[in-house]
């Protein structure tokens, strides 16, 4: 029933395009860091014997080598003893061994570093906000810690839309709360709002912790440091507000709104925190938030799974369609532990799988509607970080010659499926 079923499927000619996305970068990030340490008279700061603990979370930060190595060399120029404290909540299992692995796997360990990495799965209840919020901070904050500087970039939120998304503030509310921190601040979040619960969290920790400064970068769509700024404490929210919009304003999104099937080669946690960027596909799938007007997508297949996921596949229940090699690689413990902490148990669920992607594709453009799936309207992209060079469907090709900002790559042609029934990758 399967083959004839498959091959009386249509599939649309496609053609490489690449879009034109321009946006400004900082040539020196360890010279700009060194500049804004200057400006907040970082040194003073600092008294001598101090521990200053560095938040370090489970995002992948451009540049992340070059800010920490200034850090650590401003922190020891002013007398203190740095170390690395793993900020991120229940990722990496919520263990400390994983919060490890994690910070390795985007190239900090205490060999390149040359400072200790202070990791640790267990919190401790520190107060509670006016409004009635439990706050947890990691037993190695409150334990061996005389001062604290966070770094972290600033960005939007995968799971709602405000003033104050994903920056300082939630690596205060959420990473340093470690799993139970994280799970609380969630858990209300549901209920009163995402934004409220993480800058009330945020600010509470912000007011009662030693810490020294943040520092705050933007980086734009190439994923490069074009904006970065150290931050007093009692600045820190306002100034995140500022940096939030800059990062708005230069993100990467498809090429059209309006999609019968978006194709995506591969989701992971280092590509966004809900696995795919939700502002790129038009889904939030979180109780009690609106989903955004656009883009306006009828289906997605997702086919593989990124390695430095380590089979964290939250994510997966934004798609409608998946394959068995991505099945195959989802460690189901740090995945579930993910989505029960986010509070989007929804993120976990398992798509229509099937087991090449010439079958999940084709059974994705049986489901467009009244649509053939010769004229669908097609993206194929490699992932949600990377959107400059994709592949666009027939349908589409007019619509893409008429904009300054689209230039096809190359000719058009057969959607291309290997022996294995696999698509040939972006």
């Amino acid at each position: 029933m399967r083959e004839p079923f498959f091959n009386a499927i249509v599939f649309p000619n496609m053609v490489p395009v690449q879009q034109s996305i321009e946006t400004p970068r900082i040539e020196d990030v360890g010279a700009e860091t060194e500049k804004e340490l200057q400006r907040i008279h970082f040194s003073t700061l600092i008294q001598g014997g101090d521990r200053v603990g560095i938040t370090v979370g489970s995002r992948g930060l451009a540049s992340i080598g070059e800010l920490l190595g200034v850090l650590i060399h401003a922190i020891r120029d002013a007398g203190g003893e740095p170390f690395i404290i793993p900020s991120m909540g229940s990722h990496g299992g919520g263990t400390a061994e994983g919060q490890i692995r994690v910070l390795q796997s985007l190239g900090v360990d205490e060999k390149s570093m040359g400072v200790p990495i202070r990791a640790s799965g267990e919190s401790e209840k520190i107060g509670t906000t006016e409004n009635g919020t439990p706050v947890y901070v990691s037993r190695e904050v409150l334990a061996d810690t005389d001062k604290l500087v966070l770094l972290n970039r600033v960005k939007s939120h995968t799971e709602y839309s405000g003033s104050i998304e994903s920056g300082i503030c939630k690596m205060c509310a959420i990473g340093l709360g470690n799993p139970r921190g994280a799970k609380v601040v969630h858990e209300l979040a549901l209920d009163l709002g995402y934004e409220r619960t993480i800058v009330e969290a945020g600010r509470y920790i912000i007011e009662k912790l030693p810490i020294v400064c943040a520092v705050a970068t933007v980086e734009n769509y190439y994923h490069e440091v074009y904006h970065v700024k150290a931050l007093l404490p009692e600045n820190i929210l306002r100034e995140e507000q500022n940096l939030l919009r800059i990062a708005k304003a230069n993100t990467g999104q498809l090429p059209f709104d309006r999609l019968d099937l978006l194709i995506v080669d591969e989701i992971g946690k280092n590509i966004s925190g809900a696995g795919l960027d939700t502002d790129v596909i038009g889904r939030i799938m979180v109780y009690g938030q609106q989903e955004p007007p656009k883009p306006d997508i009828k289906r997605i297949v997702v086919l593989d799974i990124t390695d430095e996921s380590h089979g964290n596949a939250i994510g997966i229940g934004l798609a409608d369609f998946t394959v068995k090699r991505l099945l195959d690689k989802i460690d189901r413990e740090s995945t579930y532990l993910n989505c029960i902490t986010a509070q989007t148990p929804e993120k976990g669920r398992l798509p229509i799988w099937f087991h090449s992607d010439r079958e999940a594709i084709g059974v994705a453009l049986l489901s467009i509607g009244s649509v053939k799936p010769a004229g669908a309207r097609v993206v194929h992209i490699k992932n949600t970080e990377e959107v400059r060079f994709v592949e666009v469907s027939e349908s589409l090709l007019k619509e893409t010659e008429k904009r300054e900002d689209l230039e096809t790559t190359g000719a058009l042609k057969p959607m291309e499926f290997e022996g294995n029934g696999n698509l040939k990758r972006i």
